[in-house]
């Protein structure tokens, strides 16, 4: 059986969003405020993926001048990838449910890579194959 992979890209702003949908599916919120810095890193060439955001918002404080606070958020590789599945699913971008699926930065970009059949690909073929 044929194998077959599938490279989907997210612009940073579209991960934002999907972690975003996928926090409050759980339940649970980013702080409010304003996303200042955001992007994806990697401890080397083929790290684990993780996104950083940095949310801006005021300290709450009444005052002639507003204090500005900054909260850095790193969120890892499987809450990313989870997030980035529900984002497909709720867009319905196809995803085989039984594929391998992987993180992988691409530039500034967050790639989700899925496999299907790969395993199946690895296994010995015939030499002769009557056709």
């Amino acid at each position: 059986m044929p194998s077959e992979v599938r490279h989907i890209l997210f612009r940073p702003a579209e991960v934002v969003q999907a972690i975003r949908e996928y926090l409050i599916k759980l339940q649970q919120k980013l702080p409010s405020g304003l996303v200042v810095e955001y992007g994806p890193e990697t401890d080397g060439p083929d790290g684990a993926v993780r996104f950083r955001m940095i949310i801006a918002f005021s300290d709450g404080k009444p005052s002639l001048t507003p204090k500005t606070v900054r909260q850095e958020i790193v969120i890892e590789t499987n809450t990313l990838a989870a997030a980035l599945i529900l984002y497909c699913r709720d867009r319905h971008i196809p995803l085989p449910a039984g594929a391998d699926k992987v993180l992988q930065r691409f530039g500034e970009q967050v790639g989700l890579i899925t496999t299907y059949n790969a395993r199946d690909a690895n296994k010995p073929s015939p030499e002769h194959i009557q056709i």
